[in-house]
């Protein structure tokens, strides 16, 4: 009898843990450089992704950041548009805000979504790229990879030269392998994968989120911020990203 006591102590402990780990999440900050054919000013970017149900706090962002770029499942079936208004103009308080489609977010209403980034003046990429801080030559590309479009690369692309320094978001990092040729970026990132979510010890759905530094890139996986179907973290923490990006001389590809 005292081993199954103790046994649904540990599991009830476990599970609290799983909970708080949910509800809880790291800042996680970096600095890179990227190609540039054109010098472009040091810049902070904020990347978050797969916020789903969670609220973002007022105080989540106590520092000075340049841009926002929202990765994806900003919400998802059941979130009250109240919720994800206000989680917007949060973020919109700081600095500009950009996102891509996750496959969640058409679980609400798309016109009542875009009515609120309309009004909150959030810059959304429907599979095409737009310049950053007027510098022609340094672009943010955004694919709304669950659209399914035959095109969508190509259009995502169609306005990015050969020495643009590009920086590639999409939801999913299972586009990443396609990001080469005409389609090639200096910075790719992605959310979706969760981490895996719950992980037991190496093992886990998805792989754990990372950055990898790569010949002639920099790939960044993120755990995401909020949960999805089972709101449980275990051994991929929720976290968000700032990156510090600075310039560096270009070498052709």
């Amino acid at each position: 009898m005292k081993h199954i006591i103790r046994l649904v102590m540990a599991a009830a402990v476990l599970l609290l843990f799983m909970v708080r780990n949910a509800h809880s999440e790291k800042l996680v900050q970096k600095t890179i450089e990227l190609p540039a054919d054109k010098p472009f000013e040091p810049f902070k970017l904020l990347f978050i992704a797969d916020v789903h149900r969670r609220v973002i706090q007022a105080d989540l962002i106590d520092f000075p950041v340049d841009i926002v770029i929202i990765g994806g499942d900003l919400v998802e079936k059941g979130v009250p548009l109240e919720r994800v208004a206000e989680n917007v103009k949060r973020l919109m308080a700081h600095a500009p805000v950009y996102f891509v489609w996750g496959n969640n977010d058409r679980e609400v209403d798309e016109t009542s979504l875009r009515k609120i980034f309309d009004q909150s003046g959030v810059i959304v990429l429907d599979d095409q790229s737009v310049p950053l801080f007027g510098n022609e030559q340094l672009k943010l590309v955004g694919l709304d990879h669950f659209a399914y479009k035959p095109d969508g690369f190509g259009n995502a692309f169609k306005d990015v030269k050969d020495h643009d320094t590009v920086l590639f978001v999409s939801h999913t990092p299972f586009d990443f392998w396609k990001i080469k040729g005409a389609f090639s970026a200096d910075l790719l990132l992605a959310g979706h994968t969760h981490g895996g979510q719950i992980r037991i010890g190496p093992f886990g759905l998805f792989k754990k989120g990372s950055m990898k530094v790569k010949k002639e890139r920099i790939e960044l996986i993120s755990n995401g911020f909020g949960t999805t179907t089972l709101h449980l973290r275990l051994g991929a923490q929720a976290e968000y990203h700032v990156l510090t990006i600075r310039p560096k001389t270009k070498v052709v590809r």
